[in-house]
């Protein structure tokens, strides 16, 4: 497991008790890298934060679109992590050797998918799979959320994973998570939502019952689901 330690501010009201730290725990597994097409992420702050995850053990899932996708591709691409990564892909033509940048890449969709359906599909298949995703949401044209990226935020809340939003403005208050403002490997500033904890830090409904039904009956806490071989 990895643990982030995220400061707390004197008052924050999405914590119930009062914390110096908050410490969320996620498996070393691997991080889906997701975000706006119309936005541009530098490709120093790319492998600042790719370094930084590989150093923690992690292995990389990004998509087939532009904007945050391909400057994700592009740096994995140079990037010793780049047996570790994998380009989920919503059509055929984007899973060749020209389009994913020389890096490993798959249609994860069934085929004859309207490609509204298709792009919908594969977001929802890479954010349930894995254990954490790193969101860059933000349209600098419009200044609001892409549908895709929203449709990532809500898919890892549903699924009871963390996110970290590297945006201007923090995602809305809600009961159903915690709101913390923090910096990510002191490369980029944004929020930690992270849907309320069964255990010390960890997040998994699924995987904690299992636990809590396990034959190790001492064992109480939970485990972020598994990651999926490729």
């Amino acid at each position: 497991m990895v643990t982030f330690s995220v400061p707390v501010s004197a008052g924050n009201k999405h914590l119930r008790v009062a914390e110096e730290l908050f410490r969320l725990s996620v498996p070393r597994r691997t991080v889906v890298l997701a975000g706006s097409r119309n936005r541009q992420v530098p490709d120093k702050a790319c492998t600042a934060l790719l370094n930084a995850f590989s150093r923690h053990g992690f292995s990389f899932f990004v998509g087939d679109a532009k904007g945050v996708d391909k400057c994700f591709r592009k740096a994995i691409s140079t990037n010793p992590c780049k047996y570790r990564s994998l380009v989920a892909c919503a059509f055929n033509r984007r899973a060749e050797y020209s389009f994913s940048n020389g890096l490993l890449a798959t249609k994860v969709v069934p085929e004859n998918l309207p490609p509204k359906a298709a792009l919908h599909r594969r977001t929802v298949w890479m954010v349930k799979r894995f254990c954490m995703v790193l969101l860059f949401p933000e349209d600098p044209v419009t200044g609001r959320w892409g549908k895709g990226s929203a449709l990532a935020f809500r898919t890892a809340l549903y699924h009871i994973k963390p996110v970290f939003v590297v945006s201007s403005m923090p995602p809305k208050d809600s009961i159903h998570y915690l709101l913390l403002p923090a910096n990510l490997f002191n490369v980029v500033d944004g929020f930690w939502v992270v849907p309320h904890p069964y255990g010390e830090g960890d997040t998994c409904d699924e995987e904690w019952k299992r636990g809590v039904n396990s034959k190790d009956k001492k064992s109480k806490r939970g485990v972020l689901p598994g990651l999926l071989s490729f």
